[in-house]
């Protein structure tokens, strides 16, 4: 099999690279970006594994202003094209997307390029649409009574208006179609909500409105689903640990376990939906009703792909095989359970957000001392360092089983991808910060 990968940009189809190694023959990447930085500061194209490396046209920018059609847009048809040189160049099987835009247009063309003998591991088109757009999604949640929070999708001023007559302050708007939580505001009052919506309005029509659900925690159902829309892998950690950044608030610690509720409720919504492939359920658990609530559906890996892998399930393969047509477990002995108990760590992370608390709050402390006034929450929340130190210390040097990240490692193996990581990570966290 000679295998392209997508994307690179982000951290999955690093993952998804390692995960397919013993399947590959040759492995080809595909970078993208308006500079040099934007191309080769992902992880894939710096793996020894990867035998070429591609420049191609961006294929996002339609998908982001939510125009959602099963032909291609100019700028969609100029991508399609490339990746066609490309797998003819280099005599490609099987194409392997890992973000929501290019899952997207790889979807639309899956038939065109399987006349050329090449497989794309992507959904189908009509279930996609009803996961990309999240206003459809939670109309599909509606219907099969799952939990989500009150939710309206005004056209214009009189239907917002109408909107805050049926959902209390503060509202969150989001677009439609979005990634990463990108472009999610909030608003506390109308005049803020009117300024949220004209400024979302401008690069894609009818955002989403939704009230504030006042969190507990955090529940991620990470899902491989047949083509019957059947669940054959369902993992959904307990998060023991967050991080807050804005209004998004990442996992920062968790704990496998089997003890997975509300399975029926998503196994009915994936049903309604009609979708399957690799995706990632993302729910709030609303401190009101200890209920989770919704938000979004990713339809594709994300980057906590390796909780599985390094659990020992390879879902990337278990999804292309699905996308070949055959079954996802070659034998029963690949369709195990999961480890109970099991906590999952990425230190990386863990290092940056101590440096950054303890960066915060020195700076509010000496504010404080110079200008006596109490000290300010920094631009990323305050949390107690000594109460940071502590989790540590019981998720780093206890008895308990632990894992830690892979993209942390390799450094005999493959070195350039985590050398890559960790001054990409840095110079994000740097500019967050400063930003």
């Amino acid at each position: 099999m000679n295998l392209l990968i997508t994307n690179t940009r982000e951290e999955q189809p690093y993952l998804i690279l390692l995960c397919l190694l013993e399947e590959a023959d040759r492995i080809v990447v595909t970078m993208s970006g308006d500079n040099w930085f934007q191309r080769w500061s992902g992880m894939s194209q710096w793996s020894r594994h990867v035998s070429k490396r591609y420049t191609v046209p961006d294929c996002s920018q339609d998908w982001i202003s939510g125009q959602i059609q099963p032909e291609n847009t100019p700028a969609e048809e100029h991508y399609i094209r490339r990746i066609e040189e490309i797998c003819a160049a280099e005599d490609i099987d099987v194409v392997y997307p890992s973000y929501d835009a290019e899952v997207y247009v790889f979807t639309k063309n899956k038939e065109r390029l399987a006349g050329k003998g090449i497989t794309a591991v992507a959904p189908d088109f009509e279930a996609l649409t009803r996961v990309l757009d999240k206003s459809l999604t939670l109309e599909a949640a509606q219907k099969t009574g799952f939990p989500a929070p009150r939710t309206r999708v005004p056209g214009d001023a009189s239907e917002l208006e109408a909107a805050t007559q049926a959902i209390s302050p503060p509202w969150v708007l989001k677009p439609r179609c979005n990634a990463h939580g990108a472009n999610v505001l909030l608003a506390e009052d109308r005049e803020q909500l009117e300024s949220a919506f004209t400024s979302l309005s401008k690069s894609q029509e009818r955002p989403v409105m939704q009230e504030l659900i006042p969190i507990e925690t955090k529940r991620n159902f990470y899902m491989v689903v047949d083509r019957n829309s059947e669940i054959v892998s369902l993992f959904s950690p307990r998060v023991v640990r967050t991080r807050k950044v804005g209004l998004v608030t990442p996992c920062a610690a968790v704990i496998s376990t089997m003890d997975v509720p509300f399975t029926d409720e998503v196994q009915a919504l994936i049903r309604e939906l009609g979708f399957w492939g690799g995706m990632t359920m993302q729910t709030v658990i609303d401190r009101r009703d200890g209920k989770p609530k919704l938000m979004e559906i990713n339809p594709r890996f994300g980057h906590n792909l390796w909780y599985r892998t390094e659990l020992g399930m390879n879902e990337p393969l278990m999804y292309l095989r699905l996308a070949q047509g055959k079954k996802p477990y070659a034998d029963k002995d690949e369709a195990t359970a999961f480890r109970e108990g099991v906590i999952l760590l990425d230190p990386l992370w863990d290092f940056l957000h101590l440096l950054g608390q303890i960066i915060d709050q020195s700076f509010a402390w000496i504010r404080a001392r110079l200008t006596g006034t109490e000290r300010e929450l920094g631009p990323f929340g305050q949390e107690s360092i000594r109460g940071l130190l502590k989790d540590y210390r019981s998720e780093y040097f206890s008895r308990r089983p632990r894992v830690t990240s892979p993209l942390n490692r390799g450094w005999l193996s493959d070195p350039l991808p985590p050398l890559v990581r960790i001054i990409r990570t840095l110079a994000e966290a740097v500019l967050r910060r400063t930003g």
